[in-house]
């Protein structure tokens, strides 16, 4: 079964072809019969009506359409291509993350190394926490920018405490 979305002036329709003579648009189903006249010239017939179709192919999705006189641009992909864009598209307008990184045991705050607004590396060291006479060096869990330091270096901390915060 061959699966499609078209878009035709930014609305999207699911086509699917179920054999030679069947497809369902937008799961309802119709027969469907088209002969090739010359060229680019196309003759549908869908249901009980008629269509001329002259088609021209822009680049691998994009096509003119001259359907019965009016012009159209369409964009033809396969589902999977579809779901793809859409996936991307999601990726590019996803906001920002924020980590919150919390006092994993109470201690004592010996050593702050950075500040608001710096950038930091995963991995780099940002607190230094002393707990149970052990100095405990903990480490940016990711790339970004320090957005809060909630600590003072000599003050003590309780278990979760929000030491610091990265965008």
């Amino acid at each position: 079964m061959n699966e499609f979305v078209v878009t035709v002036n930014e609305k999207k329709k699911s086509v699917n072809i179920l054999n030679d003579a069947e497809l369902k648009i937008d799961n309802k189903k119709y027969n469907y019969e088209i002969s090739h006249v010359n060229n680019n010239t196309y003759l549908l017939k869908c249901g009980n009506k008629y269509f001329e179709i002259v088609a021209e192919k822009v680049n691998n999705e994009h096509f003119s359409v001259l359907l019965n006189g009016y012009h159209i641009n369409a964009v033809v992909r396969t589902s999977l291509q579809e779901m793809a864009i859409h996936l991307l598209e999601e990726a590019q307008t996803a906001t920002h993350h924020q980590f919150v990184v919390k006092a994993p045991m109470p201690g004592m705050i010996l050593k702050v190394k950075k500040q608001d607004g710096d950038a930091i590396s995963q991995g780099e060291s940002i607190i230094i926490l002393e707990a149970m006479k052990m100095e405990n060096d903990l480490r940016s869990p990711a790339s970004g920018t320090i957005t809060g330091i909630g600590v003072e270096e000599g003050k003590a901390v309780e278990k979760g405490a929000i030491l610091f915060s990265i965008e």
